[in-house]
């Protein structure tokens, strides 16, 4: 399986988040705002990302813009309950791959990462 970075300015949700995933076969890293997610992801990046949209410090598409500018390409769930049109736009710009609404359902959590790691796999 793969190695998930859990970026969430929320406690309960990088633990929750993190019991799923790792359940699932998963290696589990986490970061609490979205700069200390983009300083671990140029120290290792990890094979998925699932991010927040709204922290403190760097909020979820500055995290998108600030991979894009550094060329670095991975899967990302975004998790969020903020789900406005052109919020959902520009992550799409940025190449995010699934959107999730808080709170997570943990079956579509599971999918979600079964669909990146089969594609990511596929010969």
């Amino acid at each position: 399986m793969g190695r998930i970075l859990i970026t969430d300015d929320s406690l309960l949700q990088r633990k929750t988040l993190s019991a799923i995933v790792a359940d699932a076969g998963h290696e589990v890293d986490t970061a609490c705002n979205g700069q200390e997610a983009l300083d671990k992801i140029q120290a290792n990046p990890p094979d998925c990302l699932i991010l927040d949209m709204l922290m403190p410090i760097i909020d979820g598409v500055q995290v998108l813009e600030g991979l894009e500018s550094r060329g670095v390409k991975l899967p990302v769930i975004v998790l969020t309950a903020d789900v406005q049109e052109w919020l959902k736009e520009r992550c799409l710009e940025l190449g995010v791959n699934t959107f999730l609404n808080k709170p997570v359902k943990q079956d579509l959590l599971r999918q979600a990462l079964e669909n990146i790691f089969s594609t990511s796999t596929a010969p």
